[in-house]
């Protein structure tokens, strides 16, 4: 009976034993599954996010970079434009009214002088520079010859500034160089009326970018640009400068991203004229047109018209990321290219390191599970005699971990990875859990480092919200701004083109008599320039409330503005002073846009008056004051340079014209209602295009 019972008990002890086994190794088996399931789940996630990420950061990156270094370009031609149409407005003046200004002296240079930045008079093959009337033109426009020096220092690129005439002389500022001889000691002669920026602007009559040039005296490459010069109307000269194109290029090599990034630039006509590629279908002097891939030809096409974009193109055989930004000044376009195993590679890294991760886990589950067999094996051996006793204590030692361990496993899913084990096995279940709870972790911490970067994002964002509406607060915004004052009724509203802007309007009783009003518009854009316009404003208006003359408080403005202006930034300012009781209006016009008047019964019309130097350009600047006055029913609109250069889709402008005629299709029309007129023109001429500048306006109504 013995033996049989005990032949029992070991059968039945057997039986409960293999199905121990079974169960368990089926339980290990599970978590196994469970856990390369889940891994390979969670690695699929994270890979799609990882590489969506990597993908949408760096290719929004590139077209950021690539914007904003053709912005800076544009913005260098567009100042250097600018800075050139002043000299020719002043030149202008000088030969309209010569009785107003004295006469310079410009000397022929000496090869003495080889080396000193100075004024310089040079001339044609034929020409007599003894000659009374040559002289007599010479000594007239001598007095501009240190505006073109202050301007060949300011700009650190520039090959000279100069005005060449119809006569065949030459003002020119600029360094004295060898070239100015030939290699007999000979002095070699310049004619301005056969350069290409002399030509080109005389054809066009206005300010003009010539293609690139190698320049007259070194040789090396530039762009030239020339704006006309008029004794009433005839034109007498052309004012010009030329830019040398090494800096250029030193700013396109900022548009790379990365060492394994490149950049170029393609002419008006789809050639390129700067490239950091040595070889391949982008190297320098490259005509994209002549291109046998369509993509790239598709690519020039876009750029040439003045778009802007991204785009992925196989380069030298390679797929590549290509950004793509217009300078519109010059015509030309600026593309950043990287390769997309660039874009791609940190998240290749990513997913390599969790490849890694997920087979050394899957080979320590299988060394486990290996282990767990022979336990198994050995225990059942080992505790054949005892299994009766020791099965429900093998019970709770194995099978209870193992189930709670594939119950939190089970509850893993999606982005919920906490993974939490305090239980204290001391066996193989232990270090599974452990490894486990390893790989979640390290997993949150990747996640938590995607949410802290995208938290930052959110944070700049707010803080430029914060800084548009301080901004606004700084602007008069309270309409009507004096509801006790019937004598006059203004409106004016300001739309930056980014979060802050650099126009500002402004508006405030000096005393009871005297109304101040203010147009003005900094350069650049941006918190740069807002910070510089709220300077301005505040400078202004307390220079004004001084009691000071128009033209005494942009003086007063201007010299605290240039004390210390390291920054270069310099604002256009319309400044007018009303005695409110007689109508009369003291103006001062610094660099700004013409005032538009409309006379009670009429039509609105620029009132084109006499421009200053800019506000915060040079010291010393001195600015001449001239009066309106007002009738009962007259209405006075003033503007920045953001509403006439406002571009549509197809790269045109607004223009004066057109902002002349929207205002007088309701002239008779309120102040608020003319300014909300005139915004909806405006928007319907851009369309969907990016407004690029800040629209600011203001109305006067005089009653």
């Amino acid at each position: 009976m013995k033996k049989k019972i005990m032949k029992i008990m070991l059968a039945i002890s057997s039986i409960l034993l293999i199905l121990f086994g079974v169960v368990t190794l089926r339980l290990l088996l599970g978590i196994r599954d469970i856990t390369i399931n889940n891994s390979e789940k969670t690695g699929s996630q994270v890979e799609e996010y990882s590489d969506k990420a990597m993908r949408d950061q760096i290719t929004e990156r590139l077209q950021t970079t690539t914007l904003g270094c053709a912005y800076v370009l544009d913005e260098m031609f567009g100042d250097f434009q600018g800075t050139i149409s002043m000299v020719a407005q002043s030149a202008t003046d000088i030969y309209t009214n010569p009785d107003k200004y004295g006469k310079a002296t410009v000397v022929i240079p000496d090869k003495s002088d080889i080396g000193t930045m100075m004024g310089q008079f040079v001339y044609a093959e034929g020409v007599d520079p003894e000659d009374e009337d040559i002289q007599a033109e010479l000594s007239m426009i001598g007095n501009l010859q240190w505006v073109l020096v202050s301007m060949y220092s300011q700009y650190s690129e520039l090959g000279a500034s100069y005005i060449g005439t119809e006569t065949g002389i030459v003002l020119l500022a600029g360094n004295v160089i060898p070239e100015r001889w030939d290699k007999d000691g000979n002095y070699v002669y310049l004619d301005p009326r056969t350069r290409p920026w002399y030509i080109d602007t005389k054809a066009s009559r206005e300010p003009t970018f010539t293609d690139i040039q190698q320049d007259y005296d070194t040789g090396k490459l530039a762009i030239m640009c020339g704006a006309p010069v008029y004794k009433g109307k005839e034109l007498v000269a052309i004012a010009g400068a030329g830019i040398y194109l090494e800096g250029v290029e030193d700013m396109m090599m900022n548009a790379r991203i990365s060492d394994e990034g490149s950049s170029c630039i393609i002419d008006r006509y789809g050639k390129i004229i700067f490239s950091s590629m040595d070889e391949g279908q982008l190297k320098n002097q490259t005509d994209l047109n002549d291109s046998a891939d369509k993509d790239l030809v598709s690519l020039a096409q876009k750029a040439t018209e003045g778009e802007s974009g991204l785009e992925l193109i196989t380069i030298d055989g390679e797929s590549c990321y290509l950004a793509y930004s217009p300078i519109e000044k010059v015509g030309w376009s600026l593309i950043s290219i990287i390769p997309e195993k660039t874009v791609l590679e940190p998240s290749d890294s990513l997913m390599s390191a969790l490849q890694d991760s997920r087979n050394s886990e899957s080979a320590q589950i299988q060394k486990l599970m290996a282990y767990a067999m022979i336990m198994l094996l050995a225990t059942i051996i080992v505790l054949a005699i005892i299994a009766v006793i020791t099965s429900n204590i093998l019970s709770k030692q194995i099978v209870k971990p193992i189930a709670l361990l594939t119950e939190k496993v089970h509850k893993l899913e999606g982005d919920q990875l906490d993974f939490q084990w305090n239980e204290s096995t001391g066996d193989e279940v232990q270090e599974l859990a452990t490894s486990f709870g390893m790989m979640t972790d390290r997993m949150k911490q990747y996640i938590s480092d995607i949410q802290t970067a995208t938290a930052e994002k959110e944070r700049i964002g707010a803080e430029l919200n914060l800084a548009t509406q301080i901004q606004a607060s700084m602007l008069p915004h309270n309409f009507p701004p004096f509801p006790d004052r019937n004598e006059f009724d203004l409106y004016a509203i300001m739309d930056p083109a980014r979060e802050v802007g650099g126009d500002f309007y402004d508006f405030f009783l000096i005393d009871e008599d005297h109304l101040g009003l203010v147009m003005a518009d900094v350069s650049g854009k941006g918190i740069p320039a807002a910070l510089f316009m709220m300077a301005s404003k505040i400078i202004l208006q307390s220079c004004a409330m001084l009691g000071k003359s128009a033209a005494e408080t942009l003086n007063k403005t201007n010299e605290a503005l240039t004390y210390d202006n390291q920054t270069e930034m310099f604002v256009t300012v319309w400044f007018g002073i009303l005695e409110i009781s007689t109508g009369k209006l003291s103006c001062a016009n610094a660099g700004h846009e013409y005032p538009a008047i409309m006379r009670a019964g009429g039509e609105f019309e620029l009132y084109k008056d006499k421009h200053g130097f800019v506000i915060g350009g040079m010291e010393g600047i001195k600015y001449k004051e001239y009066e309106i006055t007002l009738g009962h029913g007259d209405k006075l609109f003033l503007y920045t340079d953001g509403v006439p250069e406002a571009t549509n889709a197809q790269v045109k402008m607004y223009g004066t014209e057109r902002m002349i005629a929207a205002l007088n299709k309701v002239s008779s029309a309120s102040p608020e209602q003319i300014l909300s007129s005139v915004r909806e023109d405006v928007n319907a001429f851009v369309g969907d295009a990016e407004q690029f500048d800040d629209l600011t306006m203001l109305c006067f109504e005089y009653k």
